[in-house]
C-alpha cells in the first residue's frame, strides 16, 4: 500500500479525485443556499409610495421620543403618542425579518387611550434580526416609524 502511494502518477490521480469530490460537494452546498431577490415591476409607483413614506416619517419624527420601542424579557412594548393612538383610524406594526421573509409578521393596531401596545416575544423568531415598522393613520395624516430589534 505504501509503495502504491509513493508512485507520482497515483498521487496525481488521487489529487484529481479529491478535487472532483470537493467540487461536487461545494456545488451541492451552494445550491442549498436560500436567497431571495426582491425585484418589483412598477418603479414609478414604488417611488411615489417611498415619497409618501418619507413624508409620514417626517411627521412621526416631530413627536421625538414619544414613539418608542422596548424589549423587556418576553414582552415587546411599542409606545405611540396618546393623541395619535386615541384618534387612530388604521395602523399596522410589522416585524420585518432581515434574513427570512417567512418570519415576517404583521399585526393590526387598535385604538388606545394610552398608546401602549404589548406583543409577546414569540411574535418574532429567535436568532433573527428584525426591523419593527409602525405605520398608522390618525386624524387623516399618515405616520411611519422604524426601530431595530436585534
Amino acid at each position: 500500500m505504501i509503495k502504491f502511494l509513493k508512485h507520482p502518477g497515483n498521487l496525481i490521480i488521487i489529487g484529481f479525485v479529491l478535487f472532483a469530490v470537493w467540487m461536487v460537494y461545494f456545488s451541492w452546498k451552494t445550491s442549498q443556499v436560500k436567497f431571495e431577490m426582491a425585484v418589483e415591476g412598477d418603479y414609478y409607483q414604488l417611488e411615489k409610495d417611498y415619497d409618501k413614506k418619507l413624508a409620514a416619517e417626517s411627521l412621526a419624527n416631530q413627536f421625538g421620543n414619544q414613539f418608542s420601542f422596548k424589549k423587556n424579557g418576553n414582552k415587546l412594548t411599542v409606545q405611540i403618542p396618546s393623541e395619535l393612538s386615541s384618534n387612530l383610524e388604521n395602523g399596522v406594526i410589522e416585524f420585518f425579518c432581515l434574513s427570512d421573509s417567512k418570519s415576517d409578521t404583521r399585526q393590526k393596531l387598535q385604538k388606545s387611550n394610552d398608546g401602549i401596545y404589548v406583543f409577546n416575544r414569540v411574535t418574532v423568531a429567535p436568532g433573527h434580526n428584525y426591523i419593527v415598522k409602525i405605520s398608522l393613520n390618525s386624524s387623516g395624516k399618515n405616520y411611519y416609524k422604524e426601530f431595530k430589534l436585534f
